[in-house]
């Protein structure tokens, strides 16, 4: 068996076995957009993939997705503390009243 060969085996393994990933999910992808992508990718394998935590599909972030044996890990990640930080921006709206319109209407606020 070639080197190759048993890279790729270790790898199937490795995930069978149980992975954690971190996965920087990109705007508009729901995470179950993310889980579909990977499930998809390792298909024949017939893996568990689960994510621990749902993120807005207007947030970007790292997003735990578990393969394998690690799926059982997943409520132990949920109950871990989490960071949030985001960037507001005043005296502007948008006619959906989020980042999936552009700004309509500015207004000044030199007064806050």
């Amino acid at each position: 068996m070639e080197n190759n060969e048993k890279d790729q085996i270790q790898k199937v393994f490795s995930f069978a076995e149980g992975q954690m990933l971190l996965i920087d999910k990109p705007l508009t992808w729901t995470s179950f957009d993310v889980v579909g992508k990977i499930r998809n990718s390792i298909k024949p394998l017939k893996i568990k993939v689960g994510h621990a935590g749902t993120l807005d599909p207007l947030a970007t972030g790292l997003l735990i997705v578990c393969t394998g044996k690690f799926t059982k890990k997943i409520d132990s990640y949920q109950a871990e503390d989490k960071e949030y930080m985001g960037t507001i921006t005043l005296g502007g709206t948008t006619p959906s009243y989020d980042l999936e319109t552009e700004v309509d209407e500015t207004f000044p606020t030199n007064h806050i």
